[in-house]
């Protein structure tokens, strides 16, 4: 195998990660589209302490939140900040 074919096929298995915050911690993704859903799950398989029963928001700026649906599907850009927070609080 040529040296190009192989630097292509290295390249190839190589997949970009996305780190984003999740409640002050930061949570690796292996995938740029992800949905509501699967953000809490990696969050919670990599120690954020939260439930899958939390609304996810993403913060756009001091003081704007956006509710992100368990189904809606969001595109993860670094350095994003999400803040996960239990159903009853009114904050």
């Amino acid at each position: 195998m040529s040296t190009e074919l192989t630097r292509a096929a290295d390249a190839a298995k190589i997949v970009p990660t996305v780190t984003v915050t999740v409640n002050r911690h930061s949570v690796t993704f292996h995938e740029r589209k992800v949905t509501g859903l699967e953000i809490k799950k990696t969050a919670i398989s990599q120690g954020v302490p939260i439930q899958l029963d939390f609304n996810l928001f993403r913060v756009e700026g001091v003081g704007h939140l956006k509710q992100i649906g368990d189904h809606q599907t969001v595109e993860l850009h670094k350095g994003e900040v999400f803040r996960a927070v239990t159903p009853d609080d009114n904050s």
